[in-house]
């Protein structure tokens, strides 16, 4: 997939994630707000650091940067594996996990569904993944429905799963997933 990379969509142009973005990813990924649905704390630098590290050298995954107005504003993550079996039977498919981050500034203007749409589509092509899923904790709502647009399915609910950052309230974890056509 990464091969397929650069690519314009009408907003933005998406291509991999290289170690100069780290600023700009730092910027957004330390903000509360930002943070507060990925699963881990708003980062500080050597946090961004070693993720940004993370994401160039895993030769799992696919870390795409959504630039739009001349900035990185986003990313977003297919992390590959290899599609399960029950033995005798066995499979070359591929499945993919989704994960993105997009700035607050570009919130409620449809980029970050342009980009995941982009990446998505991709991810779908020649030699394409079986199934795409993502992880969302209900509260994430925006997320949901971004996924919801794009075609995903509300699979199941891991109830109470997970306690929430400020540690008041117990948040379901939902997996979505979407199918290759």
């Amino acid at each position: 997939m990464g091969r397929a990379l650069p690519v314009t969509t009408a907003r933005s142009r998406l291509r991999l994630v290289e170690p100069g973005d780290l600023p700009e990813i730092r910027a957004y990924r330390q903000l509360p707000e930002v943070a507060r649905f990925l699963g881990h704390p708003p980062l500080g630098e050597q946090e961004a650091r070693e993720l940004v590290a993370g994401w160039v050298e895993d030769t799992t995954a696919v870390t795409v940067v959504a630039e739009h107005a001349g900035r990185v504003v986003g990313d977003v993550r297919l992390r590959f594996r290899p599609s399960a079996a029950v033995p005798p039977a066995t499979t070359t498919a591929v499945e993919a996990s989704l994960g993105y981050a997009f700035h607050p500034d570009v919130g409620g203007q449809g980029l970050a569904t342009e980009c995941v749409r982009a990446v998505v589509e991709l991810a779908r092509g020649p030699g394409a993944a079986r199934r795409i899923t993502a992880r969302v904790f209900a509260p994430a709502e925006r997320s949901t429905r971004l996924l919801a647009r794009l075609g995903f399915t509300r699979d199941g609910v891991d109830r109470q799963a997970v306690l929430s950052p400020d540690g008041a309230e117990w948040w379901d974890d939902e997996l979505w997933s979407r199918l290759g056509e």
